[in-house]
């Protein structure tokens, strides 16, 4: 497959797979919100299912873009070489924090505790209490 050719297939393919990422997540935040169970479904398939089908979307976005990524890797390496100019040493600086800020925040949901609700309690927290209780 020429290069082009499989840049704009992985291309069309990324943008597929994010809109249904984007579809299925506003799904599962406003038509099946937590708490809705087995209770609502659509088509069939219930808020836990349709989470699976979000995950199994968002690995195959991931890919796509690591594929994307590959497709562009010449690119990417001549932009971070570069030519040597005044204030080229600020962008690799700000890049390299950049690309650190991404990776702990990508590395913070599994390094932290994790905590366990009281049975019964559905592990579900109520509304902030406001004013005096």
């Amino acid at each position: 497959m020429k290069r082009p050719t499989l840049n704009l297939a992985v291309d069309v393919a990324a943008f597929a797979t994010f809109v249904l990422l984007t579809s299925t997540g506003v799904l599962l935040r406003y038509v099946l919100p937590p708490g809705s169970g087995h209770r609502t479904t659509i088509w069939e398939l219930d808020r836990h299912e349709w989470g699976e089908i979000h995950f199994w979307i968002s690995m195959t976005f991931l890919g796509l873009l690591a594929i994307h990524l590959l497709v562009h890797r010449r690119w990417i390496a001549s932009v971070v070489r570069g030519r040597p100019r005044e204030g080229s040493g600020l962008r690799v600086a700000l890049g390299i924090v950049g690309l650190l800020a991404v990776l702990a925040a990508a590395a913070a949901p599994f390094l932290a505790e994790v905590e366990h609700a009281p049975r019964g309690a559905g592990g579900r927290r109520g509304p902030p209490m406001v004013g005096p209780r």
